[in-house]
């Protein structure tokens, strides 16, 4: 089950390494044609108002931009793209390998908020794990064994209660 489980997951890594990749090259493509658009507009804006204006908009700018998207990703959930229960108080099917992935979310999400001092997002962050290892089946209890009739019926006989044989 576990070498199942961990072939799974390899398989799973690889994939997403290998799209990583592809989207990671993609990007710097794109960051590239970035490149060139900023300095043909930094050149355009240096031939009217001056280099030294030019720098320092276009700086300005961009530092600007930086800023505004580090608030907004500050101010995001670690844990957004976890599955919830739907509004109508049914939970989706998830297979055992998603509630694995989602207890990893999981875990990972209750140590961050854990490190950020964040007490409502480490018990939030602890009670989805606890769900996640009860959908698992961890916390199932074994069915009691039945014990055959006759002996319930009858009750106890003279060797069990005294102990042995008389």
């Amino acid at each position: 089950m576990i070498d199942q489980l961990i072939d799974a997951l390899t398989d799973l890594a690889k994939a997403a390494a290998a799209k990583l990749a592809v989207f990671a090259v993609i990007g710097l493509v794109f960051l590239i044609g970035i490149g060139f658009l900023l300095a043909a507009a930094f050149m355009a804006v240096a031939a009217k108002f001056g280099a030294i204006a030019a720098a320092v908009a276009f700086g300005g700018g961009l530092v600007v931009v930086a800023l505004v998207g580090l608030a907004i990703m500050v101010q995001r959930d670690p844990g957004e793209g976890i599955a919830r229960p739907s509004q109508t108080g049914q939970k989706p099917a998830r297979s055992d390998d998603d509630v694995v992935f989602d207890l990893l979310i999981h875990a990972a999400t209750a140590g961050y908020a854990t490190g950020q001092g964040n007490k409502p997002g480490m018990q939030t962050g602890l009670e989805q794990m606890v769900d996640d290892l009860n959908a698992l089946g961890v916390f199932d209890r074994p069915k009691p064994r039945a014990k055959p009739d006759d002996d319930l019926a009858n009750g106890p006989d003279d060797e069990t209660k005294n102990g042995g044989p008389a």
